[in-house]
C-alpha cells in the first residue's frame, strides 16, 4: 500500500512536534498560522514545504541564497508551531 501524505488541502493536517504538543489541526488554523508569517518566511515556506521546490530553487526564485531559504523555512515552521500551540491552549 502506498504512503499517504498530508497537504494543506486536507480537512485536517498533522503538524509533527518533537514534544507532542500539536496533534491534528484544522486547515483553517494552519492557513491562519501561515497568514501570520512575515512575508519572506511565508514565501520560502510555501515554495519549499507546500509547492515542493528545493532550497536552491527557492533561493533562485526569491533572489536569496540557499542558506537563507533554509533559514526562512526553519523560522516559518517554528512560528507556525508556536502559533498552533498557542491556539490549542
Amino acid at each position: 500500500m502506498g504512503q499517504q501524505t498530508d497537504s494543506l488541502d486536507d480537512e485536517a493536517a498533522f503538524v509533527p512536534s518533537t514534544k507532542g504538543q500539536i496533534g491534528a489541526v484544522s486547515r483553517i488554523d494552519l492557513e491562519r498560522a501561515i497568514g501570520h508569517l512575515p512575508p519572506a518566511c511565508r514565501a520560502a515556506f510555501l515554495l519549499h514545504d507546500v509547492e515542493g521546490f528545493g532550497h536552491q530553487e527557492v533561493g533562485a526564485m526569491l533572489g536569496i541564497s540557499e542558506g537563507t531559504s533554509k533559514s526562512q523555512v526553519h523560522k516559518a515552521r517554528m512560528r507556525i508551531r508556536m502559533y498552533l500551540t498557542q491556539q490549542q491552549t
